[in-house]
């Protein structure tokens, strides 16, 4: 059983021809296995250039600006618990004039019914 876990994979090296024919060519290798497992730089994994943020487009007076935008998104990140868990609310049952939309399906449902009698 030792044997198992021992295994090992050693890539050979290629042959002179192909060197030389990829140094000709200028071939790069590509990404292997270790190349998931290096760390990438803090810059490129958590940074939000100005280009990539979403464009704020103001049309008539009292729409959100660029500046507003941002301050609600900064209150908004704000509001998590200290503790960082995930608080989930109990739903609201629903009452007679929220379940008018269902109302309809029943109704289709109902008319669909009769008609299959009548026939």
């Amino acid at each position: 059983m030792p044997k198992k876990n021992s295994v090992t994979c050693v890539k050979p090296s290629d042959p002179p021809f192909l060197k030389k024919l990829k140094e000709r060519v200028g071939y790069k290798e590509g990404p292997t296995v270790d190349t998931k497992r290096e760390e990438l730089p803090a810059d490129a994994v958590a940074a939000d250039f100005d280009d990539e943020k979403p464009v704020v487009v103001v049309l008539k007076t009292g729409d959100l600006t660029a500046e507003e935008a941002e301050k609600y998104r900064q209150k908004g990140e704000d509001n998590g618990p200290a503790d960082g868990r995930i608080i989930f609310k109990k739903p609201v049952k629903r009452t007679d004039s929220m379940s008018s939309v269902g109302g309809q399906a029943k109704r289709r449902k109902e008319a669909d019914k009769n008609r299959r009698d009548q026939v």
